[in-house]
């Protein structure tokens, strides 16, 4: 038996925070993937997986350890996801790990428990779930489904260095300088929420610039402020969304046809800004890709 399950990764967040001194982001996914593959196998009495994936390892060990289960398991990461930028790299392979473990353990996937084992791990995005969620990312307090959306061309640039989950929701200073820009969050997530709800790709990239600015006091990201100058006199971008606590930068897209003009425009003005992909935030939710 075999299966495997993809999990979405994201462009970091649309909006991070606090609201009422609860954690929670408004989650970014994206259309590029990490996959999970575990095949069954009955001569092994343990879990094969590359070293490297201690996480992952980590997530189907404590999914086992739940059901009771003692198998002997061959596990393939095949992931597209850049780690320590901010594409939640981390929560798509270990979620990708509990679920494909959940199914090939013959039991039905219960997202209160993938949530459980994987905030256990670390703190989580909320890419797996369906739709576009609030979440609180480091206790599970918070889960508030606000809606689907239409795809959103995206540009995604990377203003360089590396920054670690677990380090940075670990810095002493993070909840006094989440308090200070609280209300700009507020703002920001009630205009997300709008926008979703009016299916009004303005008011969701709004929102998104707003949450951006707001994490400049903790997480610089260079070339920002100027980059939303740009796009406030372009009218083919929406807006701006950032990985607060990574390091890319997105630019939301009114449609695919300016892709090209857009890209070279902020090439031109920004030539030390590194370009990383194009693609599209899309609705979160795991996929289950082959089972036999």
């Amino acid at each position: 038996m075999e299966v495997t399950v993809k999990v979405p990764g994201t462009c970091g967040e649309l909006v991070q925070g606090l609201i009422d001194r609860v954690n929670f982001h408004i989650s970014c996914p994206i259309d590029v993937y990490s996959s999970v593959t575990i095949r069954l196998n009955r001569s092994l009495s343990e879990i094969r997986i590359d070293p490297k994936f201690v996480k992952t390892r980590l997530a189907i060990e404590k999914t086992l350890e739940h059901f009771n289960a003692n198998l002997g398991l061959e596990v393939s990461i095949d992931s597209k996801l850049i780690a320590a930028k901010g594409m939640a790299s981390s929560t798509a392979d270990i979620v990708a790990g509990i679920i494909a473990t959940i199914i090939i353990t013959d039991n039905r996937v219960d997202l209160k428990l993938v949530r459980r084992i994987a905030l256990g791990i670390e703190p989580t995005d909320a890419s797996f779930l369906k739709g576009i969620s609030a979440f609180d990312h480091l206790q599970g307090k918070k889960l508030v489904y606000l809606g689907s959306i239409k795809a959103i061309p995206l540009l995604i640039f990377d203003v360089g260095g590396k920054v670690d989950t677990i380090d940075f929701n670990s810095r002493q200073d993070l909840s006094e300088l989440k308090l200070a820009k609280q209300e700009e969050v507020k703002r920001a997530y009630e205009l997300i929420k709008e926008g979703i709800r009016k299916n009004n790709l303005d008011l969701l990239a709004r929102g998104a610039t707003i949450s951006s600015l707001a994490n400049q006091k903790i997480l610089t990201k260079p070339y920002l402020d100027q980059l939303i100058k740009l796009s406030n006199r372009d009218r083919d971008i929406l807006g701006v969304n950032i990985a607060h606590s990574g390091t890319l930068i997105g630019v939301l897209l009114r449609s695919d046809f300016s892709k090209r003009r857009v890209l070279a425009k902020i090439k031109d003005n920004f030539p030390k800004l590194h370009y990383l992909m194009e693609t599209k935030i899309i609705n979160g939710g795991y996929k289950v890709v082959r089972k036999e």
